[in-house]
């Protein structure tokens, strides 16, 4: 641990990857086919760490010159970074330098532990612009074989690993080009995807690599944008490519990317390989040789680690040297953009006196006066008579200060009354009409009587009035005569604003008169506006469906005879309430008496202590029991609390559920009551 701290504390401002950790402004392992720009340069760096707590080598040995074989296992750190540069040359024209620097820690009874170089690798990036929300970039990248060779345990690239000669962790030990591809895609501002292919080719080993990507960013222009990508590296071999894909470089790459001041971006992502989800096997694995001189070392790597922990600070600088308005300052630093062509700027590139009237910027108060107008001491056009129109422009020079003008300086007089608007009281006067000082009618409401005179100004045009400007109204029901259509109604009377009596209800009785007016519409009513009910049953004709009712019988809210029972006998002759679909008499009481509920109460016995029934009552009880089950309904009893309780006892003897019978406790004699009778 004392050897790896410093390392770490060093490394955390590296950038590493295996197709790439942090290529540039978008992306993680899968970069964006944006372009910097020209004079953009980009600096990054960024750690990983590998974090799984797994052994290195899955299965392996090493001989140690002696002709002795050892097993080996190697759980030790395994980290790496990198610096990035970038700089672009052209607004679709990038190049880039990435120099890895890799590290192993110290592996029991070897000496491939410790910190070396990568290969120095080199892009040329183009993209091609288009009209649309889809970015396709092409890039060249080389590959120099500058990394160390006698350190190194995992290999950090497919194409490192030569299946039949001892293989180096660190570089692939000769030159290697790749051909990149890259699409992305806008999706509006808040989503961008990222697609990336390559095919690489090392000229020592042979081995022919695809490498390749896909990914989302959203809010990519946010302060805070959330990244999900996929990408590897395949081995393109020639047999059985399927059965080797998902053992080489496989990885799920979610992270946030935190876009900080001063164009500064602090990127942290977690690599998820494939055996993050199913077990590690030697089977899936890929077998490296390793030779540091003496020893030769044989292992099985798996393709990617469980999980891995990256990372990564950039920052992008802006060195362009754009002038787009030609004034001799550069577009960055321009703080007045779209200057006019030789017009004379400062070193922001704003106008030292932008409309040359010979008054600096700075203390203009009017810029933009046109060219060779008299300007005063701030820079504004002369005007004279300070009527806020300038001399340059002003037809009626001279005009009354405060007098409204137009815009060519003359007086503004809207109705030409020959009162200005600023002094005209009554802006609408009608053409030719006499006004006052203040430019408003002598008549104003124009009924003949002069303003000095009017006691009712305002009349409205056309009425009648009388010798005070008021409007006549002979019948004194405060309708104007000229409006009135009832020009006799009778004094109190309440009338519409047409001057006839009001009705408010419709009913053809006045509202002076209406005892009742609300009455609905539709409604036949008496002399004094209310309902008529013909059979004085408190139910108005409209809505009486039963006419004709005796007086003083209960009826229901349409105005018919109450059967509370439903037995066909009203209640106001009705004597008994009995139960539906039971033969009664005339007047309404049961024919058979043991369906006569009362009947039955009254032949309910009880021992003296009333805690028990008698026979009479069991049989009393039973009569119940039978009428229960031929018409359904539910029972209330009312009685003292020892005759509800042993009625109780007994129909629960009997299987009657509490929700079929209803107890009341209640001094006096037993009474039985039907309720909820089914229909």
């Amino acid at each position: 641990m004392k050897k790896i701290l410093p390392f770490l504390l060093f490394a955390a401002f590296l950038c590493h990857g295996q197709t790439g950790f942090v290529r540039n402004a978008e992306g993680i392992r899968v970069p964006t086919a944006a372009t910097m720009g020209q004079g953009f340069f980009y600096l990054g760096g960024s750690f990983e760490t590998i974090s799984d707590g797994e052994p290195l080598a899955l299965k392996g040995s090493f001989n140690d010159g002696l002709g002795h074989s050892h097993e080996m296992e190697s759980d030790v750190p395994s980290s790496g970074g990198a610096v990035q540069l970038a700089y672009g040359a052209l607004d679709y024209f990038d190049i880039g330098l990435y120099l890895p620097v890799y590290y192993e820690g110290d592996i029991e009874e070897t000496d491939l532990g410790g910190i070396g170089l990568g290969d120095l690798q080199i892009s040329f990036k183009t993209a091609l612009q288009t009209d649309f929300p889809i970015i396709p970039a092409f890039a060249l990248e080389f590959f120099a074989p500058t990394g160390a060779r006698s350190i190194g345990f995992r290999p950090r690239h497919v194409w490192f690993i030569d299946s039949s000669d001892p293989s180096y962790a660190y570089t692939a030990g000769e030159w290697a080009i790749a051909a990149n591809l890259y699409l992305t895609i806008h999706f509006s501002k808040i989503l961008h995807w990222h697609n990336h292919a390559a095919y690489l080719r090392n000229f020592g080993n042979g081995n022919n690599a695809l490498l390749y990507g896909t990914g989302f960013e959203l809010f990519p222009k946010k302060m805070i944008s959330v990244i999900v990508e996929a990408s590897g590296e395949a081995i393109l071999r020639k047999n059985n490519m399927g059965s080797h894909f998902l053992n080489d470089p496989l990885r799920l790459t979610p992270g946030v990317r935190v876009h900080l001041p001063s164009s500064l971006d602090l990127t942290i992502g977690a690599d998820i390989g494939l055996d993050f989800i199913r077990k590690a096997k030697v089977e899936h694995a890929t077998y490296v040789t390793r030779d540091d001189g003496e020893k030769q070392y044989r292992y099985a790597i798996p393709g990617s680690p469980k999980i891995a922990i990256n990372v990564a600070l950039t920052k992008t600088f802006d060195f362009s040297w754009k002038d787009a308005d030609r004034d001799g300052v550069y577009d960055r630093l321009d703080m007045c953009p779209g200057t006019n062509l030789g017009m004379q700027v400062n070193s922001r590139g704003c106008p030292v006196d932008e409309d040359q009237d010979g008054v600096l910027n700075i203390v203009d108060d009017c810029p933009g006066t046109p060219f060779g107008v008299s300007v005063d001491y701030f820079g504004c056009p002369l005007d004279a008579d300070g009527d806020g129109v300038p001399d340059y422009l002003d037809k009626c020079a001279g005009t009354p200060e405060g007098t409204a003008v137009t815009a060519n300086g003359c007086m503004m007089d809207s109705d030409g009354d020959g009162i200005d608007n600023n002094h005209d009281k009554c802006p609408m006067s009608r053409p030719g009409e006499a006004v006052d000082t203040v430019g408003c009618a002598l008549d104003a409401d124009r009924d003949g009587i002069p303003n000095t005179d009017d006691l009712c100004p305002g009349t409205p045009e056309g009425l009648s009035v009388d010798k005070s400007g008021c409007p006549l109204d002979d019948d004194k029901d405060g309708v104007p005569n000229n409006w009135d259509l009832c020009p006799e109604s009778a004094p109190g009377e309440i009338v519409t604003d047409k001057g006839c009596p009001k009705d408010s209800d419709g009913d053809l009785v006045p509202d002076s008169k209406d005892e009742c007016p609300d009455t609905p519409a539709g409604f036949p009513v008496d002399p004094n506006g209310c309902p008529t009910d013909s059979d004085k049953d408190g139910v108005p004709d409209a809505l009486d469906k039963c006419s004709g009712t005796p007086r003083n019988a209960p009826i229901d809210s349409i105005g018919c005879l109450l059967d509370t029972d439903k037995d066909g006998v009203p209640d106001y002759l009705d004597k008994c309430s009995t139960l539906p679909g039971i033969k009664i008499d005339k007047q309404g009481c049961a024919i058979d008496s043991k369906q006569d509920l009362q009947a039955i109460a009254k032949r309910v016995a009880f021992t003296k202590d009333k805690k028990q029934l008698t026979e009479p009552g069991y049989a009393a009880i039973n009569d119940v029991i039978t009428l229960m089950r031929e018409v359904e309904f539910k029972l209330e009893v009312i009685g003292s609390e020892k005759e509800c309780n042993a009625i109780a006892d007994y129909l629960d003897m009997k299987g009657f559920r509490d929700d079929k019978i209803k107890f009341t406790i209640q001094n006096g004699s037993l009474q039985f009551k039907a309720f909820d009778t089914a229909e």
